[in-house]
């Protein structure tokens, strides 16, 4: 009996660790190809196979998503697990599958919608499409704003940080793992006059994020 028990056990064990293998052995390929249509409202999965395929063979980097629109592969980097994705003229899809710090895979997904300025938001999953929340803080545009550089006798500080107080950011992932970068595009949202006095104050400096303890860590 005990015997039977043991032979059991080991097998249900055998094949707890058979399926945790798989998952985690998932390229992002297989994951991209298998999403839920949901995260992907305008690619079926047999769209998202097609466009994989043919650029695999050579053929083309591009398909036709439900609406009959071209759609254009961007990125598609095995060795770093990341596929970007041009879905429509005005949005992009980033897909990246990273390890956390104690080797937990995860997905990232970036969208970013340009109507007209770009904007993005990003979520994450565990590998079974369940959302997790790696907690991420969007950036505001007065955080672009160099201090330094501003004379108060020559302009309104208070204007000036009233002006940009709505933001428009765009974020794509790092090469490197748990990395995600962010760039202000809300100059492009002002007036041209209120661009031209503003521009001169703001830094291009494009921010950088670590993932650290589950939160996402700007670093210097």
């Amino acid at each position: 009996m005990r015997q039977k028990l043991f032979k059991r056990n080991n097998g249900l064990l055998v094949s707890f660790l058979f399926l945790c293998g798989s998952v985690l052995s998932q390229s992002i390929e297989d994951l991209y190809v298998k999403m839920p249509d949901i995260l992907n409202p305008t690619l079926s999965s047999q769209n998202r196979l097609e466009l994989l395929e043919y650029h695999k063979a050579h053929q083309s980097d591009s398909t036709l998503n439900r609406f009959g629109n071209q759609v254009y592969l961007v990125l598609m980097d095995t060795l770093n697990e990341h596929i970007v994705v041009k879905n429509t003229a005005t949005s992009t899809f980033d897909m990246k599958l990273n390890y956390t710090t104690d080797s937990v895979p995860y997905i990232g997904i970036i969208r970013t919608v340009c109507a007209p300025v770009c904007h993005s938001i990003v979520e994450f999953y565990d590998t079974a499409w369940n959302a997790i929340p790696l907690q991420f803080s969007m950036p505001k545009a007065i955080e672009w704003l160099d201090g330094k550089r501003i004379n108060p006798d020559i302009i309104d500080s208070g204007w000036l940080k009233k002006t940009l107080d709505i933001s428009f950011i765009g974020l794509s992932f790092g090469s490197d793992n748990n990395i995600i970068t962010a760039k202000n595009n809300s100059l492009d949202f002002l007036s041209a006059v209120d661009r031209k006095i503003i521009r001169p104050f703001i830094t291009d400096k494009i921010f950088s994020y670590k993932l650290k303890n589950r939160m996402w860590v700007q670093e210097p």
